[in-house]
């Protein structure tokens, strides 16, 4: 009986706990999906602002920059093809400081017209 009692009441605990990540990853992931979604509004911004071949141009150029992005970022992240926490951070810092840079280029580009 305590058993079950000890269950329900860290279960009850649990769910109502805010989710605390102690490695920091979570805040990197917020912060990944933060500057995704800028560069997603800029690019569709800039997108709207040309023309059909200047569209598609820009369309296969981002194409390009995402398999780059990721490939980059998994050659600092993994040395040695080793993995575990500190590579995913690394990985998914790397992604957000570079999506960043890619905002700040569209962003040029856009303020240009």
């Amino acid at each position: 009986m305590k058993k079950i009692l000890f269950l329900l009441f860290f279960t009850q605990f649990a769910f109502s706990q805010k989710h605390v990540d102690y490695t920091g990853e979570t805040e990197i992931y917020i912060a990944y999906e933060k500057a995704d979604k800028q560069l997603n509004t800029i690019y569709n911004q800039l997108k709207k602002k040309l023309g059909a071949k200047d569209q598609t141009n820009l369309v296969n150029s981002q194409k390009d920059w995402i398999k780059f992005r990721d490939s980059n970022c998994k050659f600092k992240s993994y040395p040695e093809g080793e993995g575990g926490v500190m590579a995913n951070k690394m990985y998914a810092d790397c992604r957000t400081q570079i999506t960043i840079s890619r905002t700040e280029e569209l962003q040029s580009l856009l303020n240009g017209f």
